[in-house]
């Protein structure tokens, strides 16, 4: 078990301070304000499930909730919500790098066939001009030959 020690008493007083005015500005709407203030209680103390519960309902990111979510459990393993919602966090960041590299795939998939049809352009207009070239001189013959 690790040795954590109990923040200072007049560092409890703050923590308890900064987390009820940051419930108190989510109540009123500002979500920022929430944040900010939990996050300053975090730094007091980053052993609080408590602080990073509150962080939870604030944050913007999949990455930030992933690592909301970790802090949680390191600090308790047996939350079994915490654990669902990190394993929905996870499968959406699969799918996503999934959907990620298939729109790769696709896209190179795309490159290549117009590199394949410009070869083909290409390709074609020369096979035309030489047939061309071979009948303008297979027609000088027979002129050539009929007069």
């Amino acid at each position: 078990m690790t040795n954590v020690q109990a923040p200072p008493q007049d560092s409890r007083a703050r923590f308890a301070r900064l987390m009820s005015e940051g419930r108190q500005a989510l109540e009123r709407g500002d979500r920022q304000r929430a944040h900010d203030l939990w996050r300053e209680a975090a730094l007091i103390d980053p052993y609080s499930e408590q602080v990073w519960l509150a962080l939870l309902q604030v944050l913007e990111t999949d990455a930030d909730r992933k690592v909301c979510l970790e802090n949680i459990l390191a600090i308790n393993p047996l939350n079994v919500q915490a654990r669902r919602q990190l394993h929905s966090c996870e499968l959406a960041e699969q799918r996503a790098l999934r959907r990620q590299e298939r729109a790769r795939r696709r896209a190179e998939s795309y490159r290549r066939q117009r590199w394949r049809l410009l070869a083909r352009a290409v390709l074609m207009g020369i096979l035309l001009g030489l047939a061309g070239a071979f009948f303008a001189v297979v027609l000088q013959i027979v002129i050539l030959y009929l007069r």
